[in-house]
C-alpha cells in the first residue's frame, strides 16, 4: 500500500500519555530544584569550587531552565498529537462522506 496512513485512535491514546510524562517531568524538575537549592552553594565556596563554578554554573543554570520548561513542552506536544488525531479523523470522515454522497 502506498500513501499516507494514520491510526487516529492509537495517536489519540498515545497523546493522552503525554500528560503523565509532563507530570513526571514536573516532579523531576521540582526534585532537582530542591536538591540544588537545599545544598546552597552547590559548587562549594573554596577556591576549587569557585573555579568549577566559573566554568559550569552558567551551563547548569541553562540546563535547569530547560528541565523546568520540559513539562509544559510535553503537555503541549500531547495536545498537538490529540488535535492532529481529531483533525485526521474529521478529514477522513469528510472524505468518506464526499465519496459516498
Amino acid at each position: 500500500m502506498t500513501g499516507f496512513q494514520a491510526d487516529a485512535e492509537r495517536l489519540r491514546a498515545k497523546a493522552a500519555e503525554f500528560e503523565g510524562f509532563a507530570e513526571r517531568a514536573r516532579l523531576i524538575a521540582a526534585d532537582l530544584e530542591w536538591a540544588l537549592e537545599a545544598t546552597g552553594e552547590a559548587w562549594g565556596t573554596d577556591t576549587p569550587g569557585q573555579s568549577f563554578a566559573a566554568s559550569h554554573a552558567a551551563p547548569a543554570a541553562e540546563t535547569r531552565a530547560l528541565v523546568r520548561g520540559l513539562s509544559a513542552r510535553l503537555g503541549a506536544w500531547g495536545t498537538k498529537f490529540s488535535v492532529a488525531a481529531g483533525e485526521y479523523t474529521g478529514a477522513d470522515a469528510a472524505a468518506a462522506e464526499e465519496l459516498n454522497g
